[in-house]
């Protein structure tokens, strides 16, 4: 009986044995475990920052290039302002006059739906959005009063794109 003793306990030695090796290597695991976790949610969290980045500098590249493709109208804008301000009063009353006057309208209103705004001048002069071609002496009207707009100057979305162009008053020299 006491060789059956000595092998349950060797047996019982082996399987405690094997169980303390069992829960060490399931510790292992559990740490592997947290770790692959761990990293799954930081690549996660990369490849959203990734994504909100892509989507950015995707948005920046089409805004761009529709700013290059709007700033190539605004000659034809100045263009076409230039015919009707040429044009006599016997044509303007022509159809021909009038539908020209709507394709301009609504060429005007597409590239507004873009984002392009005809800059507002005020009575002073603002370096930032207006451009003095002229400078004209007044004693009468405050220094750097915007006189008469030679012509409309233009943003895209909030970015001069092209300044008016003004004429100013200034003090006249003694």
């Amino acid at each position: 009986m006491k060789n059956k003793e000595v092998l349950d306990e060797k047996n019982v030695d082996t399987e405690n044995k094997e169980v303390t090796e069992l829960k060490e290597r399931i510790k292992e695991l559990e740490n592997q475990l947290r770790e692959f976790e761990n990293y799954a949610r930081r690549l996660k969290a990369q490849f959203e920052n990734y994504k909100m980045e892509a989507a950015k500098e995707k948005e920046m590249i089409s805004v761009s290039a529709t700013g290059r493709i709007v700033e190539k109208f605004i000659p034809v804008l100045d263009d076409f302002k230039r015919a009707f301000s040429g044009a006599e009063d016997s044509v303007k009353e022509s159809v021909f006059y009038k539908g020209i006057e709507i394709i301009y309208k609504n060429f005007k209103k597409a590239l507004e739906s873009l984002g392009l705004k005809q800059i507002e001048v005020g009575e002073k002069f603002d370096p930032f959005e207006h451009e003095a071609v002229e400078k004209i002496e007044d004693e009468e009207k405050e220094e750097y009063t915007v006189l008469e707009v030679v012509e409309d100057g233009y943003k895209f979305l909030d970015r001069v794109v092209k300044p008016a162009k003004v004429k100013v008053s200034v003090k006249p020299r003694r």
